[in-house]
């Protein structure tokens, strides 16, 4: 016992130090945004079982071309007849994970989980015969996991390795996400299902034809939905002299995500004039987190203000 304890205590004073912590949560941050990229592919309610393809084209490849024989059996006899829900498992599952990360709940369960997840990935994307995947990806996926899982502090803080959230820097950022989501939905509709990308579809012609390599598809954004985040992180900035805002930034965000929820999907204007269906639950984890934040930040508050009155009665 005494031995985990000092390992564990070794951990969170390296953890402390500026340089290595700053990289450890850009890891676990940015292994938080890959799986929120690859969300958007994912649609419901068929999730591609109606045309054949997205979700659905993979577990089927998955089903008769994987290695090994009760892989195949379990995607073709489980999976396959109930898709649907398959389909809703992995999205959420997929959120929930990426939800830690980004917020650093309980990271070292959230690694576990990711390199479990990035195995069975594995299996089911290596054998899609239309795709070229380089199988070092997912070996790399399951590697970094492993590391979060190993190296993030044990114990039950809200974020790891951060005793209490910087409500002031959280606003920031959302503020930050809102102000960028504008920009680049500027020319957008006001409101409804027509979004622009924040993120890269980038590509390069060839033979006239645009080819797309560098696709970095994070959040979605039409004018309305960008100045509701804006609101609420400076209502999330503002809850540091103003207590009630981080309640308030935590069920807006809340709300957000739960409209994003119902909603399913938007209808992404590419620059090339194309709509094309997508997900959105990658704008559910985004505003999950921020509404999390929120909520972390306001409870913190909360306890102070407790800790500080008995304080002031002893």
């Amino acid at each position: 016992m005494r031995t985990e304890h000092n390992a564990n205590e070794g951990v969170r004073r390296w953890l402390r130090r500026p340089p290595e912590a700053a990289v450890w949560h850009t890891v676990r941050v940015a292994v938080g945004l890959m799986w929120v990229a690859n969300l958007h592919w994912k649609v419901p309610p068929s999730f591609g079982e109606q045309g054949g393809g997205a979700l659905y084209a993979y577990a089927s490849a998955a089903a008769q071309n994987a290695p090994f024989a009760p892989f195949r059996w379990a995607m073709r006899e489980l999976i396959l007849p109930n898709f649907v829900a398959f389909g809703w498992v992995t999205v959420i599952s997929e959120s929930v994970l990426a939800v830690m990360l980004l917020v650093g709940y309980r990271v070292r369960l959230a690694g576990w989980a990711g390199a479990g997840m990035s195995a069975v990935i594995g299996l089911t994307v290596l054998y899609y015969p239309n795709a070229n995947e380089w199988s070092w990806s997912y070996l790399l996926m399951m590697a970094v996991h492993l590391m979060l899982a190993v190296s993030a502090p044990a114990g039950g803080s809200p974020v790891t390795a951060v005793p209490v959230i910087d409500a002031r820097r959280w606003g920031a950022w959302a503020a930050a996400v809102g102000v960028a989501g504008l920009y680049v939905a500027r020319n957008m509709p006001g409101w409804g299902r027509r979004v622009a990308l924040l993120g890269s579809d980038a590509g390069f012609v060839v033979d006239g034809r645009l080819v797309r390599r560098w696709e970095l598809k994070l959040v979605w954004f039409n004018p309305t939905l960008a100045v509701l985040t804006i609101l609420l992180g400076a209502a999330l900035i503002a809850s540091a002299r103003w207590r009630p805002g981080a309640w308030v930034a935590a069920a807006g965000f809340a709300a957000l995500a739960f409209g994003a929820a119902v909603v399913g999907r938007f209808d992404y204007a590419r620059s090339d004039g194309s709509v094309q269906r997508i997900g959105a639950w990658p704008n559910v984890v985004i505003w999950v987190s921020f509404a999390l934040a929120a909520a972390f930040s306001a409870r913190a508050a909360g306890r102070s203000t407790v800790s500080s009155a008995a304080d002031g009665l002893g």
